[in-house]
């Protein structure tokens, strides 16, 4: 009989994770296991991963605490008729920590409520605001996921209507000023902190607009949060959101999100005309039970690891010569040409190396993890100086890594 290969996946179920974003040559097409800061390739190599599986993996891969308790909750069940009762525990872990944590909060004044993705968590928010504003214009500064609302943005926006969405710049509160006057009546200002550090007053006058502007203030935590600190970035820079979103590391790579924030607003959620937001598997016994054990890890000692060895590779590949931004749990090497950019991941990726995006250091990483880093990209530095110009381009043209919104 003669075989057949089929092939349904035209490109990986996220777009980001797609072997392409290494290089059109990248041999492995998939990852076969991790343990600790490393992952084994469907080619048979170890690599050390900066990704962190895009940030979602916050304790290492194969945490054998986290495994055996994921493990058990498996053999108890994943999904009920009713709600399991890991999701009032976990709930009110994640308010505790929060409401003492963020400017403003209290554990007593905090509502939540869980979703699977940091899309969910973002989508939920924004409908949620429009709701208690009975306005639908929203203001958004960063990426929030692959919701219509989100997407729109985004030209060509392929299937995606006009969803009121309207984009300012982070750090400007002129502008910013300018655009709540010009979309008025604004429902909320959502933005994630990026890899830039706020202007001296940012925050309080980001603040006080969407209050004189009746504007609820979203702060997309979905990246930063647990890892810049255990209030997220909220508590590093004394941001005090309304309302606040949360996934990635939460779940430790399992599926779990959540909004937080004021407790009036969550009453929309129980209503018998509620704010809709309901899945079968949002509140997955499995996923809280990851989320469980995440909590029960994860302390200041874990942040200051992130902090440590993100501003130690940091600090490292800028004596190697190359341009960084962002901060100790969240970095990025920035490259003049898109050569100079295809080089460095191709050329890191073939000495056993991935790092094609945000450095985001898990507690897995260590000191010797920085060290080889360093000094394997300053091998691959002095190669690229070596080249010059125009030899770097012509290596480099047909082998360029797959960006997505080349116009963006």
């Amino acid at each position: 009989m003669q075989e057949t290969h089929l092939n349904p996946l035209p490109i990986a179920a996220t777009f980001s994770k797609d072997p392409s974003f290494w290089g059109v040559d990248f041999e492995p097409q998939y990852i076969v296991h991790g343990d600790g800061s490393h992952v084994l390739g469907s080619d048979g190599r170890i690599y050390l991963d900066w990704v962190s599986a895009l940030g979602s993996n916050l304790l290492g891969y194969n945490y054998q605490e986290f495994v055996l308790r994921v493990q058990r909750q498996v053999g108890l069940g994943a999904g009920f008729s009713l709600p399991h009762w890991l999701e009032q525990q976990v709930a009110e872990k994640i308010v505790t920590l929060l409401g003492t944590h963020v400017s403003g909060w209290n554990p007593e004044g905090l509502g939540l409520r869980f979703g699977k993705t940091g899309t969910d968590a973002t989508t939920m928010a924004v409908r949620l605001a429009r709701a208690v504003t009975g306005r639908e214009r929203i203001l958004s500064s960063g990426y929030h996921g692959w919701g219509s609302w989100s997407i729109s943005k985004t030209p060509p926006a392929w299937g995606v209507l006009e969803e009121g969405v309207f984009d300012f710049p982070f750090n400007d509160l002129d502008k910013l000023a300018f655009c709540l006057d010009a979309y008025s009546p604004v429902a909320a200002v959502i933005l994630e902190q990026p890899m830039q550090n706020p202007n001296p007053g940012y925050y309080a006058g980001l603040r006080k607009l969407c209050d004189e502007h009746g504007a609820l203030l979203i702060l997309d935590e979905v990246v930063t949060g647990f890892r810049y600190a255990l209030g997220g970035a909220a508590e590093v820079y004394g941001v005090e959101p309304d309302i606040a979103c949360y996934g990635k590391s939460l779940g430790n790579g399992m599926a779990i999100s959540c909004i937080v924030g004021r407790r009036e607003y969550f009453d929309w959620f129980s209503r018998n005309d509620p704010v809709f937001v309901s899945s079968t598997h949002f509140g997955n016994a499995v996923d809280l039970a990851a989320a469980d054990a995440v909590l029960d890890i994860w302390g200041e000692a874990q942040v200051a690891h992130l902090w440590r060895i993100g501003l130690d590779l940091m600090d490292g590949l800028k004596v190697a010569g190359y341009d960084v931004i962002g901060h100790g749990p969240r970095s990025l090497i920035q490259h003049k040409t898109p050569y100079e950019r295809a080089f460095f991941i191709t050329g890191m990726r073939d000495r056993g190396f991935l790092m094609n995006r945000p450095n985001i250091p898990n507690l897995a990483h260590s000191s010797w993890d920085v060290m080889k880093t360093i000094a394997t990209a300053l091998e691959v530095k002095a190669e690229m100086l070596n080249c010059g110009p125009e030899e770097l381009e012509a290596k480099m043209k047909d082998k360029l890594p797959r960006v997505l919104f080349e116009g963006r």
